[in-house]
């Protein structure tokens, strides 16, 4: 029997609500309506409150519902309404009586049911949307205005634009040989972005990059022109977690998750008796059956004494640790042809060559005649050469040099010639020499100048040489005849400059300026009696070129000679269990450490899982990511037909561990592409190199799988001990395809 509500003054007061209580004990066919008439519009902020009780299914007159639903802030009566939790965002949309196409209303509800006894079955807190998703739907043959709302994140995950947060892109270290790179942690900067520019109660319900950081020139990143969502795609997104809100007061809260279940769990339970349906299945077709996931490339610093370790034994180590040591001080053995013998001593310092000296000895054999008959004087292991050359670095920029300094001397010998000695004080070297005669002296000094830019300006070059000797009764016999001695020097100086034309053009000038010595005859004798030493400037006209002055490496020294980079992974084999095809993440910050416990993560969210839905005749408030005893719950979707017409539809999903759970997955190395990749080389090899080849990563003892192998090349040209090679696998040979620092 319907009942009718009256008012005596003729019209309902502003912010009317009734309720009415219905109540059957017939089966649950028995429906119940409530309809609200008035004679003037009801405000928008009015309220429409309807309440009613009906039988549980197959349950007695004792298990009635009652109903309390709230909706607030329409411009008509409620016909139909629907609450949806999927997630990402919440949405409702509500169907009311009338045309309303300009109306922006900001709607409320809050439902809620009780038992015959007063006892709460279900109940939808409080929820406000005021951001309606599109236009007002009109159905004019139905005279209805249907309106759709939602609460998310969406505009403020995609709509903003993020300035550079990355501390090394606006203030790069100076020198990242010191090891001193900048780090910035994952966790915190995702944090960081999502709590200042979406939403402030932003939290993680799991962090599986707690521990991961981006590494100054080695794992980079920027945020510049990014949006938070682009962010989050770049780092917890690419493991494959989402993005959903959770109810918080009357709003939503930002929380980063799983979207499936990773681990069981459990809940309030909501007996059978209550389901109107209940539809259980199994999904099983997304588990792979292998997952790969790669991490952050594990960086070593590669210094001179571990790559040494790395090569081991070789027949070339001594030369090896020359090469590579910073500081070393050495000669090579004396090379021979015929009587004459060479040496060579070295000094390096910082990795730069700063002192090296040349000494040559032989067998002299000196013949002369002497009052007509021939004499023969042989002189064994005598000093014939001596070159020395030392170099100062700038302090500044060590990699170019400022000055340069040649000393050249050698020996003559005849009949009478006393022998000396010559101390050569290393480098390397520390003998000393049996000498003849000065006969050869030259010493040339070349001093570098460079800008303020950098580039180098000029280059000069002095060369002091000795041009002519003497010797006491040259004309005389053997027996009085003195040493040779030094009697004129003449010097030369050549000149370089470069100056910056602009557009990759130099104008580049030299010059010769120097002495020469000219013989002075007699005018009656027209004999030379003695020599003068001429000066003469021979300048060249500048000109104009595009070849640059050198240029050199002005970064300081570093013992590092590079990052050895090994890449970082593991496989987990789902065997059986995996029905999907295989799968491959590449997480390039994340920490070596964490690959097994992230993967079965990864692989957790993927595996068996049973999915339940069904529906109950009242409403509840367990939105997505709570927990049931049904599972983790999915998607909650609330239907109103009418006031006696709520039905929640809820889904859940937990993980089915029937046959064999995420755990049972076996562990196994990362393989590398056997057919190409790149090696470390070791040591130069006939035809070849040895070279430190990766060939995978074991996350059982946290360390790179490692061969010595053999790469070829073609080419002439061969890389340097410490130099990354790249190869490929050519006719079953590892072959080099480059070489490079």
């Amino acid at each position: 029997m319907p009942l009718i509500l009256q008012f005596s003054d003729g019209a309902p007061p502003s912010g009317l609500s009734g309720e009415v209580v219905f109540s059957a004990r017939t089966p649950p066919s028995v429906r119940g309506s409530v309809t609200l008439t008035a004679r003037r519009p009801i405000p928008i902020s009015g309220e429409a409150s309807f309440s009613a009780s009906m039988p549980t299914p197959g349950v007695g007159s004792s298990r009635d519902i009652e109903y309390v639903t709230d909706l607030t802030g329409l411009p008509g009566q409620v016909t139909t309404a629907e609450y949806r939790h999927a997630g990402q965002y919440e949405e409702l949309t509500v169907t009311v009586d009338g045309l309303h196409p300009l109306a922006t209303p900001t709607a409320q509800i809050r439902l809620q049911a009780r038992n015959g006894t007063g006892a709460l079955l279900g109940e939808l807190p409080t929820r406000v949307f005021s951001a309606a998703t599109q236009e007002p739907q009109l159905d004019t043959g139905e005279g209805q205005t249907t309106f759709v709302f939602r609460n998310s994140f969406d505009h403020l995950l995609r709509g903003v634009r993020l300035p550079e947060l990355i501390a090394w892109k606006l203030n790069p270290s100076p020198d990242l040989c010191t090891g001193g790179r900048q780090e910035r942690n994952v966790s915190e900067l995702v944090r960081a972005v999502m709590q200042a520019h979406v939403d402030g109660a932003f939290r993680l319900d799991d962090d599986p990059l707690r521990s991961s950081s981006w590494v100054e020139g080695r794992t980079d990143y920027s945020t510049l022109g990014k949006t938070p969502q682009q962010v989050w795609d770049d780092t917890y997104g690419l493991l494959g977690m989402a993005l959903w809100v959770a109810p918080l007061d009357t709003g939503i809260r930002l929380v980063g998750t799983w979207p499936q279940p990773t681990a069981p769990g459990t809940g309030p339970s909501i007996s059978a008796d209550w389901r109107l349906t209940d539809l259980p299945q199994r999904q099983w077709f997304q588990t792979p059956r292998r997952l790969t996931l790669r991490g952050a490339e594990r960086a070593t610093p590669l210094t001179p004494g571990l790559l040494l370790d790395l090569i081991g034994p070789d027949p070339a180590r001594t030369e090896l640790e020359r090469e590579l040591l910073p500081n070393a001080e050495w000669f090579e053995p004396a090379e021979s042809s015929g009587t004459s013998t060479v040496q060579r001593g070295y000094r390096k310092l910082g990795g730069q060559l700063v002192s090296q000296v040349e000494v040559t000895t032989g067998d002299v054999s000196v013949t002369e005649t002497v009052d007509g008959q021939p004499r023969v004087r042989l002189l064994y292991g005598v000093a014939t050469g001596y070159k020395r050359t030392e170099t100062t670095y700038d302090p500044v920029c060590h990699g170019r040099p400022v000055s340069q300094r040649t000393e050249t001397r050698g020996w003559g010998y005849d009949l009478k010639t006393p022998l000396g000695t010559f101390s050569v004080p290393g480098p390397g070297l520390n003998i000393n020499l049996q000498t003849g005669d000065l006969v050869a002296n030259e010493t040339t000094l070349t001093t570098y100048r460079y800008s303020s830019q950098g580039h180098q300006t000029s280059e000069t070059t002095t060369t002091r040489r000795l041009a002519s000797m003497e010797q006491a009764g040259a004309d005389g016999d053997l027996a009085d005849r003195g040493p040779l001695t030094e009697r004129e020097y003449v010097t030369q100086t050549i000149t370089q400059t470069w100056a910056p034309m602009g557009a990759g053009r130099w104008r580049y000038s030299s010059g010769v300026s120097g002495q020469t010595l000219v013989p002075v005859y007699d005018a009656g004798t027209r004999e030379a009696v003695r020599t003068v030493a001429l000066t003469r400037s021979t300048p060249d006209a500048p000109r104009v070129t595009d070849q640059a002055p050198p240029s050199y490496d002005c970064r300081p020294y570093c013992e590092v000679i590079r990052e050895l980079l090994d890449p970082t992974g593991v496989v987990l084999n789902a065997g059986d269990a995996g029905l999907a095809e295989e799968r491959e993440i590449n997480v390039p910050m994340l920490r070596a450490a964490d690959l097994s416990g992230v993967a079965r993560r990864v692989l957790s969210a993927d595996w068996h899982r049973e999915v339940r839905t069904f529906s109950v005749p009242f409403p509840v408030g367990y939105h997505p990511g709570s927990w049931l005893a049904d599972g983790r719950v999915q998607g909650l979707t609330i239907r109103l037909g009418g006031p006696d017409d709520v039905v929640s539809e809820i889904t859940c999903a937990r993980l089915d561990a029937t046959l064999m759970g995420p755990g049972s997955a076996a562990v196994e190395p990362l393989r590398a592409d056997p057919n190409a990749g790149r090696a470390l080389m070791l040591a130069g090899a006939p035809g070849g190199a040895r070279v430190r080849l990766v060939t995978g990563w074991d996350p059982g003892v946290n360390e790179a799988i490692v061969e010595d192998a053999l790469v070829v090349f073609r080419s002439g040209y061969p890389p340097r001990p410490g130099d990354e090679i790249e190869w490929q696998l050519v006719r079953g040979q590892r072959e080099a395809t480059n070489a490079r620092r």
